[in-house]
Protein backbone atom coordinates (compact mmCIF):
# COMPACT_ATOMS: atom_id res chain seq x y z
CA UNK A 1 0.00 0.00 0.00
CA UNK A 2 3.01 2.40 1.39
CA UNK A 3 4.55 1.26 -2.47
CA UNK A 4 1.77 2.29 -4.48
CA UNK A 5 1.29 5.36 -2.73
CA UNK A 6 4.86 6.46 -3.19
CA UNK A 7 4.45 5.33 -6.71
CA UNK A 8 1.34 7.48 -7.22
CA UNK A 9 3.04 10.96 -5.42
CA UNK A 10 6.66 10.81 -7.42
CA UNK A 11 4.13 10.03 -10.53
CA UNK A 12 1.98 13.06 -10.58
CA UNK A 13 4.94 14.79 -9.14
CA UNK A 14 6.73 14.27 -12.57
CA UNK A 15 3.95 14.69 -14.58
CA UNK A 16 3.67 18.45 -12.76
CA UNK A 17 7.23 19.37 -13.29
CA UNK A 18 7.46 17.86 -17.07
CA UNK A 19 4.23 20.13 -17.73
CA UNK A 20 5.91 23.38 -15.68
CA UNK A 21 9.22 22.74 -18.01
CA UNK A 22 7.08 22.26 -21.22
CA UNK A 23 4.97 25.33 -20.68
CA UNK A 24 8.26 26.87 -19.59
CA UNK A 25 9.91 25.90 -22.89
CA UNK A 26 7.16 26.11 -25.57
CA UNK A 27 6.68 30.19 -24.16
CA UNK A 28 10.51 30.74 -24.24
CA UNK A 29 10.34 29.25 -27.93
CA UNK A 30 7.59 31.73 -28.97
CA UNK A 31 9.36 34.70 -27.08
CA UNK A 32 12.32 33.75 -28.48
CA UNK A 33 10.92 33.41 -32.26
CA UNK A 34 7.81 35.95 -32.02
CA UNK A 35 8.49 35.88 -35.70
CA UNK A 36 8.40 32.31 -37.33
CA UNK A 37 5.73 30.74 -39.57
CA UNK A 38 2.89 29.47 -37.34
CA UNK A 39 2.55 26.23 -36.05
CA UNK A 40 -0.95 24.35 -36.56
CA UNK A 41 -0.69 22.36 -33.64
CA UNK A 42 1.28 22.36 -30.41
CA UNK A 43 4.60 20.66 -30.60
CA UNK A 44 4.37 17.93 -27.13
CA UNK A 45 7.50 17.17 -25.31
CA UNK A 46 10.30 15.90 -26.27
CA UNK A 47 8.31 14.68 -29.31
CA UNK A 48 7.06 17.66 -30.88
CA UNK A 49 4.98 17.13 -33.43
CA UNK A 50 5.64 13.86 -34.65
CA UNK A 51 2.68 12.34 -33.57
CA UNK A 52 0.26 14.94 -34.72
CA UNK A 53 1.15 14.16 -38.62
CA UNK A 54 -0.23 11.01 -38.59
CA UNK A 55 -0.30 7.90 -41.63
CA UNK A 56 -1.11 10.54 -44.14
CA UNK A 57 1.29 12.72 -44.34
CA UNK A 58 0.55 14.62 -47.59
CA UNK A 59 -3.46 14.68 -46.49
CA UNK A 60 -2.03 16.46 -42.94
CA UNK A 61 0.47 18.77 -45.22
CA UNK A 62 -2.34 19.47 -47.31
CA UNK A 63 -4.65 20.43 -44.25
CA UNK A 64 -1.93 22.44 -42.95
CA UNK A 65 -1.50 24.44 -45.75
CA UNK A 66 -4.95 25.31 -45.88
CA UNK A 67 -4.83 26.62 -41.84
CA UNK A 68 -1.73 28.85 -42.15
CA UNK A 69 -0.98 29.66 -45.94
CA UNK A 70 2.43 29.11 -47.82
CA UNK A 71 5.05 28.46 -44.57
CA UNK A 72 4.30 26.82 -41.50
CA UNK A 73 6.41 25.37 -38.46
CA UNK A 74 6.38 22.16 -37.47
CA UNK A 75 9.24 20.39 -34.73
CA UNK A 76 10.08 16.90 -34.76
CA UNK A 77 11.66 17.11 -31.34
CA UNK A 78 13.27 20.13 -30.60
CA UNK A 79 14.09 20.22 -34.00
CA UNK A 80 12.38 23.66 -36.07
CA UNK A 81 11.05 22.39 -39.51
CA UNK A 82 9.43 24.87 -41.78
CA UNK A 83 7.08 23.82 -44.69
CA UNK A 84 7.02 25.26 -48.10
CA UNK A 85 3.72 25.44 -50.01
CA UNK A 86 2.57 27.69 -52.67
CA UNK A 87 4.16 28.36 -56.06
CA UNK A 88 4.67 32.17 -54.76
CA UNK A 89 6.51 30.98 -51.83
CA UNK A 90 8.11 28.38 -52.95
CA UNK A 91 9.60 30.82 -55.52
CA UNK A 92 10.56 33.38 -53.18
CA UNK A 93 12.48 30.87 -50.75
CA UNK A 94 13.88 28.37 -53.49
CA UNK A 95 14.66 31.20 -56.29
CA UNK A 96 14.74 34.61 -55.10
CA UNK A 97 16.63 33.01 -52.09
CA UNK A 98 17.95 30.30 -53.33
CA UNK A 99 21.81 31.22 -52.65
CA UNK A 100 20.94 30.96 -48.81
CA UNK A 101 18.35 28.26 -49.30
CA UNK A 102 20.21 25.36 -50.91
CA UNK A 103 21.84 23.59 -48.47
CA UNK A 104 21.51 20.32 -47.21
CA UNK A 105 21.07 18.81 -43.45
CA UNK A 106 22.05 15.94 -42.30
CA UNK A 107 20.40 12.93 -43.28
CA UNK A 108 20.27 9.00 -42.69
CA UNK A 109 20.18 7.90 -46.21
CA UNK A 110 23.61 9.80 -46.73
CA UNK A 111 25.33 8.72 -43.12
CA UNK A 112 24.25 4.95 -43.50
CA UNK A 113 25.76 4.58 -46.74
CA UNK A 114 29.45 5.67 -44.99
CA UNK A 115 29.88 8.66 -47.72
CA UNK A 116 28.58 11.80 -45.13
CA UNK A 117 29.16 14.95 -46.98
CA UNK A 118 30.04 12.94 -50.40
CA UNK A 119 28.07 13.72 -53.97
CA UNK A 120 25.73 15.87 -55.85
CA UNK A 121 22.27 14.99 -53.95
CA UNK A 122 23.52 15.59 -50.13
CA UNK A 123 26.58 18.11 -49.80
CA UNK A 124 26.48 21.91 -49.51
CA UNK A 125 28.60 24.88 -50.32
CA UNK A 126 31.87 24.50 -52.86
CA UNK A 127 31.74 20.62 -52.92
CA UNK A 128 28.38 20.38 -54.05
CA UNK A 129 28.38 23.30 -56.55
CA UNK A 130 31.81 21.91 -58.55
CA UNK A 131 30.29 18.27 -58.47
CA UNK A 132 26.38 19.86 -59.82
CA UNK A 133 28.63 21.65 -62.13
CA UNK A 134 31.27 18.39 -63.43
CA UNK A 135 27.72 16.63 -63.37
CA UNK A 136 25.98 19.30 -65.89
CA UNK A 137 28.95 19.37 -68.23
CA UNK A 138 29.01 15.63 -68.55
CA UNK A 139 25.25 15.27 -69.00
CA UNK A 140 25.35 17.88 -71.75
CA UNK A 141 28.43 16.15 -73.05
CA UNK A 142 26.30 12.95 -72.95
CA UNK A 143 22.61 14.53 -73.73
CA UNK A 144 22.77 17.53 -76.19
CA UNK A 145 26.40 17.57 -77.63
CA UNK A 146 26.23 13.75 -79.33
CA UNK A 147 22.61 12.35 -78.51
CA UNK A 148 24.79 9.40 -77.34
CA UNK A 149 21.94 9.48 -74.37
CA UNK A 150 19.19 9.34 -76.75
CA UNK A 151 20.70 6.31 -78.78
CA UNK A 152 21.21 4.32 -75.07
CA UNK A 153 17.48 5.04 -73.89
CA UNK A 154 16.34 3.66 -77.66
CA UNK A 155 18.58 0.73 -77.16
CA UNK A 156 17.30 -0.13 -73.48
CA UNK A 157 13.80 1.02 -74.45
CA UNK A 158 13.58 -2.14 -77.32
CA UNK A 159 14.76 -4.50 -74.56
CA UNK A 160 12.33 -3.88 -72.49
CA UNK A 161 9.15 -3.58 -75.41
CA UNK A 162 10.61 -7.24 -76.24
CA UNK A 163 10.56 -8.46 -72.16
CA UNK A 164 6.70 -7.31 -72.53
CA UNK A 165 6.12 -8.98 -75.82
CA UNK A 166 7.11 -12.23 -74.51
CA UNK A 167 4.21 -12.51 -72.38
CA UNK A 168 2.12 -12.91 -75.14
CA UNK A 169 -0.97 -11.13 -73.56
CA UNK A 170 -0.80 -12.93 -70.18
CA UNK A 171 -1.11 -10.53 -67.35
CA UNK A 172 2.33 -8.91 -66.23
CA UNK A 173 2.91 -7.01 -63.15
CA UNK A 174 5.40 -4.04 -64.90
CA UNK A 175 7.06 -2.83 -61.75
CA UNK A 176 10.22 -4.71 -62.07
CA UNK A 177 10.67 -4.90 -65.56
CA UNK A 178 10.07 -1.05 -65.29
CA UNK A 179 12.10 -0.53 -63.05
CA UNK A 180 15.22 -3.09 -64.34
CA UNK A 181 15.27 -0.61 -67.27
CA UNK A 182 15.27 2.19 -66.25
CA UNK A 183 18.15 1.39 -63.93
CA UNK A 184 20.09 0.04 -66.74
CA UNK A 185 19.72 3.89 -68.54
CA UNK A 186 21.89 4.46 -65.75
CA UNK A 187 24.63 2.06 -65.87
CA UNK A 188 24.49 2.40 -69.44
CA UNK A 189 25.25 6.49 -68.78
CA UNK A 190 27.43 5.71 -66.09
CA UNK A 191 29.43 2.64 -66.46
CA UNK A 192 29.36 2.42 -70.38
CA UNK A 193 27.49 -0.39 -70.93
CA UNK A 194 24.17 -2.31 -69.69
CA UNK A 195 23.73 -5.56 -67.85
CA UNK A 196 21.59 -8.35 -69.08
CA UNK A 197 18.05 -8.28 -67.23
CA UNK A 198 18.93 -12.14 -65.90
CA UNK A 199 23.11 -10.63 -64.67
CA UNK A 200 22.75 -12.03 -60.73
CA UNK A 201 25.28 -9.28 -59.52
CA UNK A 202 22.36 -6.71 -61.61
CA UNK A 203 19.28 -7.88 -60.37
CA UNK A 204 20.78 -8.41 -56.38
CA UNK A 205 21.27 -4.33 -56.89
CA UNK A 206 18.47 -3.49 -58.43
CA UNK A 207 16.63 -5.28 -55.77
CA UNK A 208 18.43 -3.69 -53.15
CA UNK A 209 18.10 0.07 -54.34
CA UNK A 210 14.13 -0.35 -54.45
CA UNK A 211 14.51 -2.41 -50.83
CA UNK A 212 16.29 1.05 -49.78
CA UNK A 213 13.46 3.65 -51.41
CA UNK A 214 10.89 1.85 -49.90
CA UNK A 215 12.60 1.79 -46.35
CA UNK A 216 12.92 5.33 -46.61
CA UNK A 217 9.76 6.36 -45.10
CA UNK A 218 11.02 4.97 -41.52
CA UNK A 219 14.64 6.92 -42.23
CA UNK A 220 13.11 10.17 -42.12
CA UNK A 221 12.08 9.56 -38.38
CA UNK A 222 15.89 8.77 -37.54
CA UNK A 223 16.85 11.75 -39.50
CA UNK A 224 15.06 14.01 -36.28
CA UNK A 225 15.96 11.35 -33.57
CA UNK A 226 19.31 9.57 -34.03
CA UNK A 227 18.91 7.39 -31.20
CA UNK A 228 15.67 5.11 -33.27
CA UNK A 229 18.95 3.19 -34.89
CA UNK A 230 20.28 1.37 -32.12
CA UNK A 231 16.73 0.30 -30.81
CA UNK A 232 16.39 -3.04 -30.88
CA UNK A 233 15.20 -5.08 -33.88
CA UNK A 234 14.07 -2.96 -37.08
CA UNK A 235 11.52 -0.89 -36.42
CA UNK A 236 12.06 1.79 -38.10
CA UNK A 237 14.22 0.16 -40.96
CA UNK A 238 17.83 1.22 -40.18
CA UNK A 239 19.47 -2.28 -40.61
CA UNK A 240 17.26 -2.78 -43.50
CA UNK A 241 18.66 0.52 -45.39
CA UNK A 242 22.39 -0.13 -43.90
CA UNK A 243 22.60 -3.66 -45.86
CA UNK A 244 20.66 -2.83 -48.86
CA UNK A 245 22.98 0.41 -49.63
CA UNK A 246 25.88 -1.58 -48.53
CA UNK A 247 24.73 -3.78 -51.29
CA UNK A 248 24.76 -0.82 -53.91
CA UNK A 249 27.91 0.70 -52.68
CA UNK A 250 29.75 -2.29 -53.30
CA UNK A 251 28.69 -3.03 -57.06
CA UNK A 252 29.28 0.43 -57.98
CA UNK A 253 32.49 0.81 -56.28
CA UNK A 254 33.42 -2.84 -58.52
CA UNK A 255 32.77 -1.34 -61.27
CA UNK A 256 34.84 1.74 -60.83
CA UNK A 257 37.78 -0.17 -59.74
CA UNK A 258 37.18 -2.18 -63.26
CA UNK A 259 36.86 1.02 -65.65
CA UNK A 260 39.86 2.83 -63.50
CA UNK A 261 41.96 -0.42 -64.45
CA UNK A 262 41.68 0.61 -68.12
CA UNK A 263 44.36 2.41 -68.45
CA UNK A 264 44.59 3.34 -72.20
CA UNK A 265 42.12 5.93 -72.56
CA UNK A 266 41.44 4.91 -76.45
CA UNK A 267 39.75 1.70 -74.44
CA UNK A 268 38.11 3.73 -72.34
CA UNK A 269 36.51 5.69 -75.20
CA UNK A 270 36.23 2.46 -77.11
CA UNK A 271 33.50 1.79 -74.22
CA UNK A 272 31.21 4.64 -75.97
CA UNK A 273 32.34 6.76 -72.84
CA UNK A 274 30.91 7.15 -69.41
CA UNK A 275 30.29 8.81 -66.87
CA UNK A 276 33.06 7.15 -65.01
CA UNK A 277 35.66 8.33 -67.93
CA UNK A 278 34.41 11.42 -68.02
CA UNK A 279 34.44 12.20 -64.55
CA UNK A 280 38.39 10.92 -64.14
CA UNK A 281 39.27 13.25 -67.12
CA UNK A 282 38.24 16.22 -65.57
CA UNK A 283 39.90 15.24 -62.33
CA UNK A 284 42.97 14.85 -64.18
CA UNK A 285 43.18 17.96 -65.73
CA UNK A 286 42.41 20.00 -62.74
CA UNK A 287 45.01 18.23 -60.79
CA UNK A 288 47.48 18.56 -63.72
CA UNK A 289 46.91 22.34 -63.87
CA UNK A 290 47.29 22.47 -60.06
CA UNK A 291 43.78 23.81 -59.46
CA UNK A 292 41.59 23.04 -55.92
CA UNK A 293 39.65 20.31 -56.54
CA UNK A 294 36.93 18.00 -54.71
CA UNK A 295 37.30 15.68 -57.95
CA UNK A 296 38.21 12.54 -55.96
CA UNK A 297 37.47 8.78 -55.77
CA UNK A 298 34.66 9.33 -53.04
CA UNK A 299 33.20 12.16 -54.25
CA UNK A 300 33.09 9.94 -57.66
CA UNK A 301 31.58 6.94 -56.10
CA UNK A 302 28.80 8.92 -54.25
CA UNK A 303 27.70 10.35 -57.08
CA UNK A 304 26.88 7.77 -59.10
CA UNK A 305 25.27 5.96 -56.19
CA UNK A 306 23.17 9.72 -55.97
CA UNK A 307 22.57 8.89 -59.92
CA UNK A 308 21.06 5.70 -59.37
CA UNK A 309 18.77 6.76 -56.50
CA UNK A 310 17.42 10.17 -58.05
CA UNK A 311 16.85 8.55 -61.72
CA UNK A 312 15.91 5.20 -61.01
CA UNK A 313 12.51 5.06 -58.90
CA UNK A 314 11.40 8.45 -60.31
CA UNK A 315 11.25 7.41 -63.92
CA UNK A 316 10.44 4.16 -63.07
CA UNK A 317 8.07 5.41 -60.77
CA UNK A 318 6.65 8.06 -63.62
CA UNK A 319 5.91 5.73 -66.28
CA UNK A 320 4.03 3.35 -63.77
CA UNK A 321 1.66 5.90 -63.04
CA UNK A 322 1.04 6.89 -66.61
CA UNK A 323 -0.23 2.99 -67.24
CA UNK A 324 -2.39 3.19 -64.13
CA UNK A 325 -4.19 6.19 -65.10
CA UNK A 326 -4.68 5.51 -68.67
CA UNK A 327 -5.87 2.11 -67.30
CA UNK A 328 -8.81 4.06 -65.44
CA UNK A 329 -9.58 6.40 -68.77
CA UNK A 330 -8.86 4.68 -71.81
CA UNK A 331 -10.32 7.02 -73.75
CA UNK A 332 -6.49 8.82 -73.47
CA UNK A 333 -5.11 5.78 -74.72
CA UNK A 334 -7.03 5.77 -78.04
CA UNK A 335 -6.27 9.73 -78.56
CA UNK A 336 -2.26 8.48 -77.82
CA UNK A 337 -2.59 5.58 -80.30
CA UNK A 338 -4.42 8.11 -83.01
CA UNK A 339 -1.93 10.86 -82.61
CA UNK A 340 1.34 8.19 -82.99
CA UNK A 341 -0.47 6.49 -85.74
CA UNK A 342 -0.72 9.46 -87.62
CA UNK A 343 2.45 11.19 -86.96
CA UNK A 344 4.92 8.55 -86.48
CA UNK A 345 3.14 5.25 -87.91
CA UNK A 346 4.61 1.79 -87.19
CA UNK A 347 7.21 1.10 -89.34
CA UNK A 348 9.90 3.05 -87.07
CA UNK A 349 10.74 3.56 -83.58
CA UNK A 350 10.01 7.13 -82.02
CA UNK A 351 12.71 9.20 -81.70
CA UNK A 352 13.51 12.51 -79.90
CA UNK A 353 12.40 14.39 -83.12
CA UNK A 354 9.32 13.33 -82.80
CA UNK A 355 8.29 15.10 -79.49
CA UNK A 356 7.20 18.22 -81.27
CA UNK A 357 4.57 16.86 -83.44
CA UNK A 358 3.23 14.78 -80.40
CA UNK A 359 1.73 17.41 -78.44
CA UNK A 360 -1.10 15.02 -77.14
CA UNK A 361 1.50 12.75 -75.55
CA UNK A 362 3.77 15.49 -74.57
CA UNK A 363 0.09 16.98 -72.54
CA UNK A 364 -0.47 13.45 -70.91
CA UNK A 365 3.39 12.97 -69.53
CA UNK A 366 2.96 16.64 -67.76
CA UNK A 367 -0.38 15.63 -66.17
CA UNK A 368 0.92 12.06 -65.35
CA UNK A 369 4.07 14.26 -63.47
CA UNK A 370 1.76 16.95 -62.39
CA UNK A 371 -0.81 14.75 -60.30
CA UNK A 372 1.51 11.59 -59.63
CA UNK A 373 3.42 14.29 -58.02
CA UNK A 374 6.48 11.56 -57.71
CA UNK A 375 8.55 13.34 -54.81
CA UNK A 376 6.01 15.20 -53.39
CA UNK A 377 8.36 16.65 -50.55
CA UNK A 378 11.31 16.72 -52.61
CA UNK A 379 14.86 16.91 -50.88
CA UNK A 380 15.08 18.61 -47.74
CA UNK A 381 17.17 22.02 -47.95
CA UNK A 382 18.69 24.17 -44.94
CA UNK A 383 19.09 27.88 -44.58
CA UNK A 384 22.50 29.18 -44.31
CA UNK A 385 21.81 32.27 -42.82
CA UNK A 386 18.44 33.77 -41.23
CA UNK A 387 15.91 34.74 -43.85
CA UNK A 388 13.29 36.70 -43.87
CA UNK A 389 9.57 36.04 -45.89
CA UNK A 390 6.38 38.42 -45.64
CA UNK A 391 6.73 39.10 -41.45
CA UNK A 392 8.28 35.68 -41.18
CA UNK A 393 11.42 35.03 -39.99
CA UNK A 394 13.14 31.81 -40.88
CA UNK A 395 16.55 31.25 -38.69
CA UNK A 396 19.72 29.87 -39.89
CA UNK A 397 19.78 26.36 -40.14
CA UNK A 398 16.71 25.74 -40.05
CA UNK A 399 15.24 22.89 -42.35
CA UNK A 400 13.20 23.40 -45.43
CA UNK A 401 10.87 21.07 -46.59
CA UNK A 402 9.54 21.94 -50.21
CA UNK A 403 5.50 20.36 -50.41
CA UNK A 404 5.54 20.20 -53.93
CA UNK A 405 1.82 18.80 -53.66
CA UNK A 406 0.74 22.45 -52.54
CA UNK A 407 1.94 23.16 -55.84
CA UNK A 408 1.00 20.46 -58.19
CA UNK A 409 -2.44 19.65 -56.80
CA UNK A 410 -3.19 23.73 -56.57
CA UNK A 411 -6.98 24.21 -57.72
CA UNK A 412 -5.94 27.64 -57.93
CA UNK A 413 -3.74 27.17 -60.72
CA UNK A 414 -4.89 23.49 -61.93
CA UNK A 415 -8.50 24.30 -61.57
CA UNK A 416 -11.41 22.97 -59.75
CA UNK A 417 -10.41 19.34 -61.19
CA UNK A 418 -7.15 19.95 -59.83
CA UNK A 419 -6.98 15.84 -58.25
CA UNK A 420 -8.49 14.37 -61.46
CA UNK A 421 -6.44 13.65 -64.32
CA UNK A 422 -6.98 15.81 -67.31
CA UNK A 423 -3.92 15.79 -70.12
CA UNK A 424 -6.52 18.79 -71.43
CA UNK A 425 -5.15 20.72 -69.66
CA UNK A 426 -1.76 21.27 -71.10
CA UNK A 427 -3.24 22.02 -74.24
CA UNK A 428 -4.50 25.35 -76.07
CA UNK A 429 -7.48 25.76 -77.98
CA UNK A 430 -5.04 24.85 -81.26
CA UNK A 431 -4.26 21.92 -79.54
CA UNK A 432 -0.39 22.77 -78.66
CA UNK A 433 1.40 22.17 -75.23
CA UNK A 434 1.08 25.28 -72.69
CA UNK A 435 4.23 25.31 -70.52
CA UNK A 436 3.18 26.37 -66.90
CA UNK A 437 5.92 27.97 -64.87
CA UNK A 438 3.73 26.07 -62.03
CA UNK A 439 4.40 22.91 -63.25
CA UNK A 440 7.97 22.02 -61.25
CA UNK A 441 7.99 17.69 -60.58
CA UNK A 442 11.69 18.68 -60.82
CA UNK A 443 11.04 21.39 -58.01
CA UNK A 444 12.90 24.63 -58.45
CA UNK A 445 16.25 27.22 -57.74
CA UNK A 446 19.80 25.63 -57.64
CA UNK A 447 18.48 22.49 -56.39
CA UNK A 448 16.29 21.51 -59.17
CA UNK A 449 17.32 17.79 -60.52
CA UNK A 450 20.14 17.92 -62.00
CA UNK A 451 18.83 15.12 -64.74
CA UNK A 452 15.52 16.56 -65.47
CA UNK A 453 16.58 16.85 -69.02
CA UNK A 454 17.94 13.29 -68.96
CA UNK A 455 14.14 12.01 -67.15
CA UNK A 456 12.18 14.17 -70.09
CA UNK A 457 13.93 12.21 -72.54
CA UNK A 458 13.37 8.78 -70.97
CA UNK A 459 9.74 9.61 -70.22
CA UNK A 460 8.98 10.40 -73.83
CA UNK A 461 11.00 7.54 -75.36
CA UNK A 462 9.72 5.07 -72.91
CA UNK A 463 6.12 5.71 -73.38
CA UNK A 464 6.29 6.53 -77.11
CA UNK A 465 7.59 3.40 -78.06
CA UNK A 466 5.39 1.71 -75.27
CA UNK A 467 1.68 2.94 -76.70
CA UNK A 468 2.73 2.63 -80.12
CA UNK A 469 3.87 -0.52 -79.77
CA UNK A 470 0.51 -1.77 -77.24
CA UNK A 471 -2.59 -1.68 -76.13
CA UNK A 472 -2.55 -2.00 -72.06
CA UNK A 473 -5.56 -3.09 -70.98
CA UNK A 474 -6.63 -3.69 -66.94
CA UNK A 475 -6.86 -7.24 -66.21
CA UNK A 476 -10.57 -6.62 -64.80
CA UNK A 477 -11.88 -3.51 -66.75
CA UNK A 478 -14.49 -2.87 -64.70
CA UNK A 479 -12.48 -2.54 -61.79
CA UNK A 480 -8.63 -0.80 -62.58
CA UNK A 481 -6.19 -1.14 -60.01
CA UNK A 482 -5.94 1.40 -57.40
CA UNK A 483 -4.76 4.82 -57.90
CA UNK A 484 -3.64 5.07 -54.00
CA UNK A 485 0.56 5.36 -53.71
CA UNK A 486 2.53 3.84 -51.66
CA UNK A 487 4.61 6.11 -50.04
CA UNK A 488 8.41 5.81 -49.14
CA UNK A 489 11.19 8.24 -50.43
CA UNK A 490 8.71 8.50 -53.59
CA UNK A 491 5.02 8.66 -54.34
CA UNK A 492 4.99 5.04 -56.33
CA UNK A 493 2.24 2.71 -57.55
CA UNK A 494 0.81 -0.24 -55.44
CA UNK A 495 1.56 -3.54 -57.44
CA UNK A 496 -0.63 -4.24 -60.13
CA UNK A 497 -0.67 -6.41 -63.24
CA UNK A 498 -1.66 -5.73 -66.83
CA UNK A 499 -2.37 -6.81 -70.16
CA UNK A 500 -0.44 -5.98 -72.76
CA UNK A 501 -1.54 -6.18 -76.65
CA UNK A 502 0.71 -6.20 -79.00
CA UNK A 503 -0.29 -3.81 -82.03
CA UNK A 504 2.20 -4.64 -84.30
CA UNK A 505 0.32 -8.10 -84.34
Amino acid sequence: MLHSELFTVLFTTGAILLACWYFFLYRKRNENHLKLPPCPVRPWPLVGNIFSIGEDIRAQFKAWHKQCGGLFSIYFGSKLVVVINGFKTHQEVFVTKGAVTSDRPEIFLNEVIGLSGKGISFTSGAVWKELRYTGHQILKEFGMGTNLLAERIQEEVTCYMNKLAEMKGKPVDPQHFTYVSVANIICSFAFGRRFSYEDPRFKKTVDSLKRVSECARGAEAINFFPFLKYLPGDMFKAKTIQANSSCVKKMIAEKVSEIDRKSDVSAKKDDGGSYIFSYRDKQHKKTQSGKATCLNDDNLLKSIIDLFAAGTETVSSTILWALLFILHSPSVQTKIHEELDREVGQGRQPIMEDQARLPYLNAVIKETQRLSSVVPFSVMHKTSEEIKIGDFVIPEGTTLIPNLDSVLHDPEVWGSDAEMFNPDRFLDKDGNVIHREEFIPYSMGPRVCLGDAMAKMELFLFLSFMFQRFRFIATDPLYPPTLKPNIGFTSSPTAFEILCADRFK
